[in-house]
């Protein structure tokens, strides 16, 4: 994390150091005054040196590189949160598909079954009557709409 803000800082130097280019004044034909950072092919010209850049305290160049590593690890945190959140929030939305497809199977398991045996806790083998199968059937729409209400 550490290399690409020392490549902005150098980067930053360097734009200052090219950025302190000559440049040339003269006069053309029609007496308009030209500026330019390459002279003109006659020798009547001025060349207009730039101040140099305002030098800067140690103190406050390593502040302000302190200032930029912590905003970019700022920045690399709260882009790590948020993928960890789109994952958390795509693991979610699989298991609500996955249980609302599980929900749909047994509703259309009971009703397309409607002889189906059920084992008590005494271990006897019964068949439900029609109202505890619609019923059992009902309990079982609710489920697929409780399940499958956000996919739709």
């Amino acid at each position: 994390m550490f290399i690409p803000q020392l490549s902005w800082c150098c980067l930053a130097l360097f734009t200052v150091v090219t950025a302190h280019a000559d440049v040339y004044k003269w006069l053309d034909d029609e007496g308009q005054v030209i500026y330019s950072q390459t002279p003109p092919n006659d020798n009547n010209y001025e060349m207009i040196t730039a101040p140099p850049p305002p030098a800067m305290h140690p103190a406050a160049a390593q502040h302000e590189v302190d200032q930029l590593i912590e905003q970019q690890q700022a920045s690399d945190r709260a882009r790590a949160e948020q993928q960890l959140q789109q994952q958390k929030e795509q693991q979610a939305a699989t298991v609500q598909a996955e249980n609302c497809r599980i929900a749909k199977y047994n509703l259309q398991q009971y009703q397309n079954n409607p002889g189906r045996r059920a084992i008590d806790s005494q271990g006897n083998v019964t068949r439900p009557t029609e109202t505890e199968r619609q019923e059992k059937i009902s309990t079982y729409q609710q489920h697929v709409q409780q399940l499958c209400q956000q996919e739709n």
